[in-house]
């Protein structure tokens, strides 16, 4: 998730590592907040790959800053990201799905409608296999677990009625 954050504050404007973990907090707070200590390692194995250009800059005073720009190898690399299976973990995939939908907009144009469907048939795969979890009388499954399953495919209709109705 760290990689589509930051590819995706990368797509407005060249920014430093610090302004990227501002604007991947403003961006996608609700859904996940890395580290710099997570930030930092990602970025630099994005530059590695090349997907990711660097432009050192020294100040008057002689500091050093590090601008980073998205290549597009970068962006091509951002695509197949937002279009990669998502997480089978439930406890991942709410978070995951949410920031990739928020990313959304730095997809071209012409890859909105399949990132959509992407997204719809992975909500709907989703809601089965927990509908299945909850309604197997073999899970032992207690009444609070199945209510927070029941919630969480609550959330996940919400997020497909939303995918639906969604102009792209």
């Amino acid at each position: 998730m760290s990689e589509i954050c930051i590819l995706y504050c990368l797509t407005k404007r060249e920014m430093t590592i610090y302004s990227v973990k501002k604007h991947i907090s403003e961006y996608f707070g609700a859904f996940t907040n890395p580290s710099h200590g997570t930030i930092h390692p990602c970025m630099k194995k994005l530059l590695g790959y090349g997907f990711l250009n660097v432009n050192d800059i020294l100040s008057e005073g002689g500091k050093k800053s590090s601008y980073y720009s998205i290549t597009d190898k970068g962006r091509k690399y951002f695509a197949d990201l937002m279009m990669s299976d998502f997480s089978e973990n439930p406890s991942v995939f709410l978070g995951e799905i949410n920031t990739r939908i928020a990313a959304m907009g730095a997809l071209p144009n012409k890859d909105k409608e399949d990132f959509r469907q992407h997204c719809l048939h992975a909500l709907e795969l989703y809601e089965v296999s927990t509908n299945n979890l909850i309604n197997d009388e073999y899970t032992g499954l207690d009444d609070f677990q199945k209510a927070t399953a029941k919630l969480s495919v609550e959330n996940t209709k919400a997020i497909a009625n939303f995918l639906t109705y969604l102009k792209v």
